[in-house]
């Protein structure tokens, strides 16, 4: 079964369980319904006649807005399982009585069976849809709904196929009793197993800006008009409920003259939707790929086009072979194609106007258009013939038609809109500061292409220095910052080509003005050194990839050939999945640990590169990488598979779409030439030969923790002369650990591992971790030993690995009193970074205590090119404050 759902359906393990229990559900209660259907109108259209039909569709919409009112109410105290359970078991209670006023022959029963069948349509349509709403998100949808669909067409189809059997031997009258049965075990299984899989029985109440917002009917039109979505779901809602009407009745008076008997007629409706339902079964299962070909918005189209062409031919051709058509494409095009796609956009609606959609649009709008289909029928009938009403319905299909297109043509603004809703709209605040320091995941921007030139302008402009191209070349390596942001500059004016090489070197520099001075005059050069950037693009280190793309993304340069870069980047993504997933096998350990936890913020780093490049040619790509963390994930995918060109969408939605790890990988194996045999010896070596010296570090870690063997020593060996000290110095313990089979651990990785303990350094990566690891300093106090005195000017921040230390205030004097004593995990000296006032208190070594030493400037560097961990020094601090204040 599992490898069933999950090759052939895409249905993946998380999702498997809430998908068998939804379309279990769907298929039984719609194969008793299409039993239950094909009775009712054959009973009511033989036994009463299908003149009262337009009077029946009108009180049909009345009673639905009385009774979804109702079940609104109840909505609000109880979660959508358990109204559709009370709702399946009254439908039982209420059809067993009908059954006897059928046998006593009290024709009433007839137009109460009728108004119970459609209400229960739009019930089912409402409520069963919610529930498949709540277990899936947008993107699961466009994989599931097409396959909850196919579960009630496979029902409805046995179901219109059992119809004839049981009536022949049955009778046609008990199959009444069959739809109770089961509608009554249906809402017993519903309320018993709902809990596990939606959870509580009262729905949650949330507060802020997402709590449910109450529309009144005259604030709708101004709902649609701020929501594209919600116009567009309601003209879907209420154009299709006038036309459906329209055609039911001409469909009903072809079929009643067409077949005279009782028998012929029911045997038709059972065979022709059997039929129907059979082939909208099968095209069900390609639905979801010609999503992906075709698009949501352009499957759209097909529903109004379809009844335009249906109502353009009924004038003409007004006779059983063209109802059926009419018939069976309706039907097909609203199980296959329209009812799966609106159910997605309904996953797209702003999260505070769900609740009130949900039974405004697929309740009140619906029965609206159901409404004022049947008030013109039964105005109009005197009038004119069942074959006139096409005219009318032609010209509605046609507004439908163009009504979508609009939408069609405003679909990523929609879906935009939908995630503004939760982010900051930083189109409508101050532009991107391009020059600010920062990782390679610094926060995209958005603004138009024609003005990104301007950005840096707007910032009253410093006077660039003039100096010789031959002197400015040497200032460059000059220790003094100040002195090599001058000489960067001044490139600006030179556009010396000599310098491109050693500017593009400066974006690397932990200092803001160095690093603004270099983009500054790159951007000078123009497209002349575009190929070289492109090239330089490939192979830098993450921080100058970032400086790199800003400066291809603030000069303007559409040709930029982003190809390459983005192929790289993409490929390595899906070979450290690869990698992630042979870690798995490996028993775990710091080192394995480490190396997982490395690989994993690399493809954040990777994808946060691929989006800074897709930056440059789309002004939305900050709000679609931000939106990927938040509860709005599968908007921002949709938005930016309808965003970027079409042959990248294969490329980079596995990536960042919520699927299995394995599928994950099938997708990069199909377009990358990506490692066929994985052992973990192999993806080791691998990684040990990386070109990041992080991955290659941690890579030789875990060959000398946890596979010391003498595979490895060539690839150890090769590693001896690695450029980067680090690497060195694990290689050379990575050998010892293979021939003597004992090493003492090197201190980079015992200060990594300590550092991770420290709150302000929490969610940092091994990278950060790293280069903090690589300038501090151990100290060890003895008891007594004063760390910092106060009023005395403190330079450092003291982090404790080791022992304790007591905080004294007047230290050394009669009022000398002990505030606190921290051990391991505290850490002295913060306030003065930021105040730069003396310190208040004295701290003194209460035993042998071991710290990790870190200058203030040291600290300040590091936290332009790592702001985390200035974000976690706010949360340490407002904890403080809270506690002072509680």
């Amino acid at each position: 079964m599992k490898q069933l759902l999950e090759k052939y359906l895409k249905i993946y393990v998380h999702e498997s369980s809430r998908f068998l229990w939804i379309a279990a559900i769907s298929f039984v209660i719609f194969y008793v319904t299409a039993i239950f259907r094909n009775y009712v109108d054959t009973a009511f259209l033989k036994r009463f006649g299908p003149d009262y039909i337009p009077s029946m569709l009108v009180i049909n919409a009345l009673l639905t807005f009385v009774v979804m009112a109702v079940v609104d109410r109840m909505s609000r105290r109880f979660k959508d399982h358990f109204l559709l359970a009370f709702c399946l078991g009254s439908y039982a209670a209420i059809v067993t009585a009908l059954y006897f006023l059928v046998l006593a022959k009290i024709s009433l029963a007839y137009p109460i069976l009728y108004q119970l069948l459609y209400l229960l349509d739009s019930i089912l349509l409402v409520y069963l849809w919610n529930i498949a709403g709540d277990l899936f998100d947008a993107r699961q949808g466009k994989r599931i709904f097409p396959l909850i669909t196919a579960s009630q067409v496979l029902g409805t189809t046995l179901g219109s196929f059992s119809t004839r059997p049981l009536t022949m031997a049955l009778g046609e009258d008990p199959v009444l009793l069959i739809f109770a049965f089961f509608s009554m075990a249906t809402a017993l299984y519903l309320a018993r197993t709902g809990f596990t899989y939606l959870g509580e029985s009262r729905p949650k109440i949330v507060s802020g800006r997402d709590a449910p917002r109450v529309i009144s009917l005259t604030q709708v039109p101004r709902v649609m008009k701020d929501y594209p979505i919600i116009r567009y779901l309601i003209v879907t809602g209420l154009i299709p409920n006038i036309l459906l009407p329209i055609f039911f009745y001409q469909f009903s008076e072809i079929a009643n003259s067409t077949f005279h008997s009782e028998q012929s007629l029911i045997s038709f409706l059972s065979m022709f939707r059997g039929t129907t339902t059979l082939i909208t079964f099968v095209l069900l299962f390609f639905v979801g790929r010609m999503y992906s070909s075709m698009g949501l918005t352009n499957a759209s189209i097909v529903q109004p086009l379809n009844f335009a062409l249906l109502f353009g031919s009924l004038p003409a051709f007004f006779n059983i072979y063209v109802a059926a058509y009419g018939q069976f494409s309706t039907i097909l095009i609203q199980r296959a194609i329209a009812g799966p796609v609106n159910k997605i956009l309904y996953s797209v609606i702003p999260s505070d106007l769900q609740i009130w959609s949900r039974t405004f649009i697929r309740g009140t709008v619906l029965k609206v258009g159901m409404l004022s289909g049947s008030l013109s029928m039964i105005a109009l009938k005197p009038l004119i013939q069942a074959r006139s009403f096409s005219y009318l319905a032609f010209a509605l299909a046609v507004c439908w038609l163009f009504e979508t297109l609009k939408f069609r043509k405003h679909y990523t603004r929609i879906l935009k809109q939908v995630i503004a809703e939760k982010e900051i709209d930083f189109a409508q605040i101050e532009s991107v500061r391009p020059f600010d320091s920062g990782g390679a995941a610094t926060e995209l921007g958005s603004i138009e292409v024609d003005t990104r030139v301007q950005e840096y302008a707007q910032e009253p402009p410093k006077p660039i220095p003039k100096l010789d191209p031959q002197v400015a070349l040497k200032l460059l390596d000059d220790e003094n910052a100040s002195t090599r942001a001058e000489a960067a500059a001044s490139f600006a004016i030179t556009k010396d080509m000599r310098a491109v090489r050693k500017l593009i070197g400066c974006l690397e520099d932990t200092d803001d003005d160095v690093r603004k001075a270099a983009m500054e005059a790159l951007m000078g050069y123009g497209e002349s050194i575009l190929p070289f950037l492109e090239v330089s693009l490939v192979e830098a280190r993450p921080r100058t990839k970032q400086g790199i793309l800003e400066v291809i993304r603030l000069s303007g340069l559409q040709e930029f050939e982003i190809v390459p870069f983005l192929g790289k980047e993409l490929a390595q993504a899906y070979g450290h999945l690869i990698a992630l997933r042979h870690l798995e096998t490996i028993s775990d350990g710091l080192s394995v640990e480490m190396l997982k936890k490395h690989l994993t913020a690399s493809n954040e780093e990777n994808l946060s590169l691929i989006f800074y490049a897709l930056w440059v040619y789309h002004a939305d790509m900050r709000l679609m990488y931000k939106a990927l963390r938040s509860e709005t994930a599968s908007i921002a995918i949709e938005l930016v598979e309808n965003s970027i060109q079409k042959e990248l969408t294969a490329y980079l939605i596995p990536l960042i779409e919520d699927i299995p790890l394995d599928e994950k990988i099938e997708k990069g194996r199909k377009m990358f030439p990506l490692v066929r045999k994985e052992t973990p010896e192999r993806l080791i070596t691998f990684l040990a030969n990386a070109e990041d010296p992080i991955t290659r570090m941690l890579a030789l870690f875990t060959i000398a923790e946890k596979m010391p063997d003498q595979s490895f020593v060539p690839i150890i060996e090769s590693r001896l002369q690695d450029k980067f000290p680090y690497v060195r110095e694990i290689a050379e313990y990575a050998l010892k650990r293979i021939l003597n089979g004992d090493a003492i651990m090197p201190d980079i990785i015992e200060k990594i591992n300590k550092l991770r303990n420290f709150t302000i350094f929490e969610g940092m990566g091994v990278r950060e971790l790293h280069a903090i690891a690589s300038v501090i300093t151990v100290e060890t106090f003895q008891p007594g030993d004063v760390m910092i005195k106060e009023g005395d000017e403190n330079s450092s921040i003291y982090l404790l690995v080791a022992g304790k230390v007591t905080i004294y205030e007047k230290y050394g004097t009669p009022e000398e009193r002990s505030k606190v004593t921290v051990g391991e995990g505290a850490f002295l000296g913060e306030l003065s970074l930021f105040t730069r006032m003396s310190p208040n208190a004295t701290c003194v070594a209460a035993e042998t205590t071991n710290a990790y030493v870190l200058r203030h400037h040291q600290f300040e560097e590091i936290m332009k090119v790592y702001p985390q961990i200035g974000i976690n020094l706010c949360k340490f601090f407002t904890m403080k404050l809270r506690q002072v204040a509680y």
